[in-house]
């Protein structure tokens, strides 16, 4: 069991693609160092946090109502995400879904964000 674990954080760990697990409060459970590069801080410093720690009020508001119909529908559903950074807008494919069994969070949800900015 321990190697299939390494083998899961493995490729996390390698994809370009920012990878995220966050508990049914909003605050981040687990992210990829795709996810710690984008926004300059370190697991340590993320986890526990929510998006209001790192993106405005307005965009951490949508990504909770996004976790929110994904929590209510139960089910993978997809958005097209605008995040305003230092160095400009950045648009994202963000793949969310319901994850269970996560110990003291029975509404989990993940996500896979792809940035799709050059493509557009």
């Amino acid at each position: 069991m321990a190697n299939e674990a390494n083998l899961i954080q493995n490729f996390i760990d390698s994809s370009n693609a920012v990878i995220y697990l966050k508990d049914d409060q909003g605050r981040f459970l687990m992210v990829n160092p795709a996810f710690e590069k984008l926004f300059k801080s370190t697991k340590e410093q993320i986890i526990g946090k929510t998006g209001y720690d790192f993106v405005s009020k307005e965009e951490a508001d949508k990504f909770r109502a996004d976790d929110l119909k994904v929590t209510e529908a139960g089910a993978p559903i997809n958005f097209k995400d605008s995040v305003l950074f230092p160095d400009g807008p950045r648009t994202y494919i963000s793949h969310k879904f319901p994850v269970s069994n996560i110990e003291g969070s029975p509404k989990a949800v993940g996500g896979i964000s792809i940035d799709i900015t050059e493509s557009e």
